[in-house]
């Protein structure tokens, strides 16, 4: 009877409950753990989404980037500045300038490249050909789908000759970093693109494209003042 007692009160002192301060640190240690996880789960979900919007947005860029360099490498040289590849400074809102650039392709066409409506558009020149009046044709301004941009609008793009004042100047503005005009060539163009997606933000791309018929020496691009 005395052995059974014993391991009775053995057996009920071993199921004693928490005290007071036993919870407290539980709770304590629980609120750290869930604290520390948000943390942690918030930045993964940020990095994740930035990754992400980092991919769409060179997606976009290199599509935009495959069709100017289409038309850029190919440019004519005739060593008169009036057909020759030309800068048009272009007046924004406020104080804001936009550098587009002017150029007669492969197929002989003048065409300027430029951003408006948050997309890139080509405008291509009217075509007046007297001697065959079929080759003529009017004026056409082309773009891509706007699907094609992803959510992304192209809020602003510029050109700039590789080995110029303007290209440092471009590289500022936009936040590249390590640009260095001496470096370049006379027939490389820099181009500059700023996307921004209500989703993902704002990202920069710097790009630069070889003109092959234009000399590699010696050769400045002229800066105009642009008018409709």
């Amino acid at each position: 009877m005395k052995r059974f007692s014993r391991k009775l009160n053995r057996h009920t002192a071993d199921n004693k409950g928490m005290t007071l301060v036993e919870m407290i640190v539980s709770f304590m240690l629980l609120s750290i753990f869930v604290v520390l996880s948000t943390i942690i789960i918030s930045n993964v979900v940020a990095l994740y989404y930035r990754v992400r919007g980092e991919s769409y947005a060179r997606q976009v860029g290199d599509i935009v980037m495959k069709k100017i360099t289409a038309e850029v490498s190919g440019a004519e040289y005739f060593g008169d500045s009036s057909l020759d590849p030309v800068i048009y400074c272009r007046s924004l809102e406020g104080s804001d300038k936009a550098y587009d650039l002017v150029l007669v392709d492969s197929t002989d066409t003048r065409i300027r490249i430029y951003s408006a409506d948050n997309m890139l558009k080509i405008y291509y020149y009217p075509i007046n050909d007297d001697n065959q009046p079929v080759n003529s044709r009017s004026s056409v301004e082309w773009t891509f789908d706007k699907k094609m941009y992803n959510g992304y609008s192209l809020v602003s793009m510029d050109f700039a000759q590789a080995n110029s004042d303007l290209n440092e100047t471009l590289a500022e503005k936009y936040n590249i970093k390590g640009v260095d005009k001496t470096g370049y060539p006379s027939n490389v163009v820099a181009v500059y693109m700023k996307l921004k997606s209500g989703k993902y933000g704002t990202f920069t791309i710097c790009r630069y494209v070889k003109m092959y018929n234009i000399p590699e020496t010696g050769y400045n691009i002229e800066i105009k003042n642009y008018s409709e």
